[in-house]
């Protein structure tokens, strides 16, 4: 049985957000022909007795180190620099997931800070990434265009080998696409229902449009707010149309706490006057058992975003909930999604900020039943097809050995691992001062001189 170890940066625990949602549902998959352990900052808690868990983040390296030396696979998004160099030696093979098209999300998440910072900021991710590339056996993302997007970021650092290409010339063996997945068992309606439990001027006969996850600068919720605010002024009687957003903060890590997306979210909700009125804002987090709840009580979901690079190669995990409970969908054009939206009849898309059409596409479905019956009818039969245990099923085969996987170049791995301390210790200096750049730079060139570390 393969010895399995996935690696989350984020704790993992009742409240999680995409990326401690894959870890743990990818190793709930696994664990059903592996042995599976799990490492995440504590707190940390799994919530299934056939995974073993070590709390550990990045920065408890030594912790960290041991549990991956002691697996024959890595399952990770992300590994420290050091850590990730480490790899080839052990014998450890790396599926490097990629789900996340960080090169591009890193240019609206730090939108918010200064030029160098943001320059530092995008040169670490982008070796981060080649690194991660260079490093693994294999590569999985969530979806095709994700798929090109590493692929051309391979060929562009000399990374696709030739015997690997003269063995696979597609190169699914090397790099395929693992989307995020959807629960197999069904939402659970709760008792009371928890949006007019918390929110009590929602009407029992009032509509609800659900905004299913948190704020983050790539999004668009200001549109979402103007268009409720255009359908209540043009009703004439009958049910309130309500937006519902149901996360504002995240429990996740500094970076994307930092960014101010919420704040003037907040701001333009306060100049509308809608707060309150039919727009309601949870501002903590729903834990992660109970959004079926959120989800059965809704009669829409929506997801907005802008144009730009982000969206392109997104893949909205939020919208992936709105499937798994039959909620059928209103959403901005531009992603892998809302292709799927149209192609499969799950609801509507609308241009990117644009609020009247929005409104117009919101009201079209919730003033037909006919045609929201015949989302919902799309959205049931859909969702089977996308469970984790399917979306997963290549990795299993991955870390079995069944499928035979790429060639880790060492000397790119090398090359992008020193890259990219520069950056990071620029980063350190200008956020913790000099005698934090040196206890870091210290701390680095300790384990980079202690055998085995």
């Amino acid at each position: 049985m393969t010895r399995v170890l996935v690696v989350c940066a984020e704790p993992i625990g009742p409240q999680v957000a995409g990326p401690a949602i894959r870890a743990i549902e990818l190793a709930r998959v696994l664990a059903d022909s592996h042995e599976v352990t799990v490492a995440a900052p504590a707190p940390s808690v799994t919530g299934d007795p056939r995974l073993t868990l070590v709390e550990a983040g990045f920065a408890d390296y030594d912790a960290l180190s041991a549990a991956v030396a002691a697996a024959d696979v890595v399952v990770a998004q992300s590994l420290p620099p050091r850590l990730l160099s480490k790899l080839p030696s052990l014998g450890t093979r790396l599926v490097a997931d990629l789900y996340n098209p960080t090169v591009f999300e890193v240019l609206e998440a730090g939108r918010d800070k200064a030029t160098p910072a943001r320059r530092r900021q995008q040169r670490t991710v982008t070796l981060a990434a080649i690194a991660q590339l260079a490093a693994a056996s294999h590569v999985i993302c969530a979806s095709e265009q994700q798929r090109d997007l590493w692929l051309g970021m391979m060929a562009a650092e000399g990374l696709v080998d030739i015997e690997d290409y003269a063995r696979d010339p597609t190169l699914r063996s090397v790099i395929d696409v693992v989307p995020f997945g959807l629960p197999s068992a069904p939402p659970v309606a709760l008792d009371p229902p928890p949006i007019r439990a918390m929110f009590p001027s929602i009407a029992t006969e009032d509509r609800i449009v659900l905004w299913g996850g948190g704020v983050w600068n790539w999004l668009d919720p200001e549109t979402a707010i103007d268009a409720i605010g255009l359908i209540e002024e043009t009703r004439s009687g009958g049910p309130r149309t309500h937006l519902v957003m149901m996360g504002l903060g995240r429990p996740a890590s500094e970076e994307l706490d930092a960014m101010r997306a919420g704040q003037r979210m907040l701001g333009h909700l306060t100049r509308s006057g809608l707060e309150g009125d039919v727009v309601h804002v949870n501002r903590g987090w729903v834990d992660y058992d109970e959004r079926g709840g959120w989800l059965l009580e809704a009669d829409l979901g929506v997801s907005t975003h802008h144009d730009h690079l982000e969206s392109r190669l997104a893949f909205r995990t939020r919208m992936l909930d709105y499937i798994w409970a039959s909620l059928p969908i209103v959403a901005t054009t531009g992603d892998t999604l809302s292709a799927l939206i149209e192609r499969e009849g799950l609801g509507l898309t609308v241009p990117a900020g644009d609020a009247p059409a929005l409104a117009t596409a919101i009201t079209a479905l919730l003033d037909d039943p006919s045609r929201l019956a015949a989302a919902r009818l799309s959205l049931e039969r859909l969702a089977p097809k996308m469970t984790w245990q399917q979306s997963a099923s290549a990795l299993a085969e991955i870390c079995s050995g069944e499928l035979q996987t790429g060639s880790p170049d060492r000397a790119a791995l090398l090359r992008t691992t020193l890259a990219q301390y520069p950056p990071l210790l620029a980063e350190t200096h200008a956020t913790h001062g000099l005698r934090g750049a040196g206890s870091r730079a210290w701390r680095n060139l300790r384990r980079a001189l202690t055998p085995g570390s």
